[in-house]
């Protein structure tokens, strides 16, 4: 039997990555991505959407994971790239997790800067708006890594702060639409955290992304939960005196019953401990699940820190320790994976620049497109921007059959859409000189209706600086009941 004694806490990490080591068994236990579930991916994308295909970094696995290297402890909550703990308001913790910390650290990261204040911070209402139906419902982290990917996330500052007072508003301001396509997301998945092996490449992300850089900074990544909340009072336990990290609380489980609530976690603690079975001992070498085997599973030492959207009060300092092997639990499968996310800037080098309104934003019909000639009576190439036909990306997660500018609410709006990708389809044109074309319409049995009230072509130099506006004439802007259709030619294109 291997009891953990005060002599392991003084040994630390390198004691607890040597004694892990050999525990690691065949391939199907090694570190991986995969997408359990309709929580980890869209289904309306199908089993062959690859999230990490247009990232950078190496994906889940392919990295050898060095654990001498690795520290006892890493808590990424204490870098000044990660922002203040918050307290969510509504079904927001999906958003909190995944934008509001992981994107807002992780743009920290890149950036160089600090997450001190709503300039360097990122709202969890924006996406969150854009799926949540205009009603309080709950959503899924990678609802807002997508939302983040395809049209962008603004600051807190240009959007109004982190959280809103009101559910469902859309934001106002073409200024706040372009601010967003510079902040995206490149990538995303998920992991299971079910073995030693899958265990210590989460330790390696956190610890330093499993890629050691020499001379450089080592700056972990960090990761999206999603555990069970009810009767959490059952799972909950205080570390007793004498032991390390006395007086912080634990998990020891997710909670039996209940909904599904997204947490981050941003390190881990090799020596926290708790002793599960209450044998009077803390191990990891006895089968005390009774399933015939000792695994992760059975772990009562070794945790990882996590951050909660409940506010700073809660559980003392808004954070909590949860055992490795509370993750394996075959009730609750969404708890037994993490999911990160990486980011990127991007500056879009043609937008367009709308004010509209709308009496249904989900049943509003958009779409732009492109010729190579000024006398084009069709376009070659044209798409439907997701925010603006009802987001099918996210099926039944619209933003809700509401105004466009929100419930209640039927004032226009200024947006602003992303031409760049279209341009880029078409390469070069006649003379230098296209078309573009804008169509709006409602979907099939709707009684939406709308007025576009303004339309103007932005063009932007590679460092992002403005060079000009052209602006669409507009002689009816009336759309739903009849099609609206406008185009204007475009200049300065490349030349066939």
């Amino acid at each position: 039997m291997i009891t953990f004694s005060k002599r392991f806490l003084a040994t630390g990490g390198l004691l607890f990555a040597s004694f892990m080591g050999p525990l690691v068994a065949d391939e199907g236990d090694q570190a991986r991505a995969e997408y359990p579930g309709g929580f980890s991916r869209p289904p309306s994308q199908g089993k062959n959407y690859d999230t990490w295909k247009d990232a950078k970094g190496p994906d889940v696995g392919e990295m050898k994971v060095d654990l001498k290297r690795l520290p006892s402890k890493v808590d990424n909550s204490a870098r000044e790239q990660f922002p203040p703990i918050y307290k969510q308001r509504w079904g927001t913790c999906g958003q909190f997790a995944a934008v509001g910390s992981i994107f807002t650290y992780e743009m920290n990261i890149l950036n160089g800067t600090v997450a001190d204040s709503d300039a360097t911070r990122f709202p969890a209402h924006f996406s969150w708006n854009m799926m949540n139906r205009a009603e309080n419902v709950g959503s899924e982290a990678y609802h807002g890594w997508e939302v983040a990917k395809r049209i962008g996330i603004p600051t807190a500052k240009s959007y109004g702060g982190v959280r809103l007072d009101k559910i469902g508003v859309w934001p106002n301001g073409y200024e706040i639409w372009r601010e967003a396509m510079e902040y995206r997301v490149s990538g995303y998945r998920y992991s299971p955290a079910n073995t030693v092996d899958q265990l210590n490449e989460a330790r390696g992300w956190l610890f330093d992304r499993n890629q050691q850089k020499a001379g450089k900074e080592t700056i972990g990544g960090i990761f999206a939960l999603d555990g069970r909340m009810g009767e959490l009072k059952k799972v909950t336990r205080t570390i007793p005196k004498g032991e390390h990290a006395a007086g912080e609380d634990v998990w020891i489980r997710w909670g039996p019953s209940g909904y599904g609530h997204g947490i981050t976690c941003v390190g881990y603690d090799d020596q926290v401990g708790f002793d599960v079975n209450d044998d009077g001992k803390i191990t990891n070498d006895l089968d005390i699940n009774g399933d015939g085997r000792v695994s992760l599973a059975d772990w009562e030492r070794g945790a990882y820190i996590v951050v909660n959207s409940w506010g700073e009060k809660w559980s003392k300092d808004g954070k909590i320790f949860l055992l490795y092997s509370a993750m394996i639990d075959p009730t609750w499968k969404r708890g037994n994976y993490l999911g990160r996310a990486e980011v990127t800037r991007y500056l879009p080098l043609r937008t367009l620049r709308l004010k509209l309104a709308a009496s249904d934003r989900t049943d509003l019909r958009m779409t732009i497109g492109i010729a190579g000639d000024k006398e084009a009576a069709a376009p070659e190439h044209e798409f439907a921007p997701e925010a603006f036909n009802g987001w099918p990306l996210f099926r039944r997660g619209n933003a809700g059959h509401v105004p466009i500018a929100g419930p209640e609410d039927k004032s226009p709006i200024e947006v602003g859409i992303d031409l760049t990708p279209l341009f880029e389809k078409l390469g070069a044109a006649k003379d230098g000189e296209g078309k573009l074309f804008l169509r709006l319409t409602r979907a099939d049995g709707s009684e939406a209706v709308g007025v576009l009230h303004e339309c103007a072509v932005r063009t932007y130099d590679p460092k992002g600086n403005f060079i000009r506006e052209s602006e669409m004439k507009i002689k009816d802007g009336n759309f739903g009941k009849s099609l609206l259709m406008i185009d204007t030619v475009i200049k300065g294109l490349k030349r066939k």
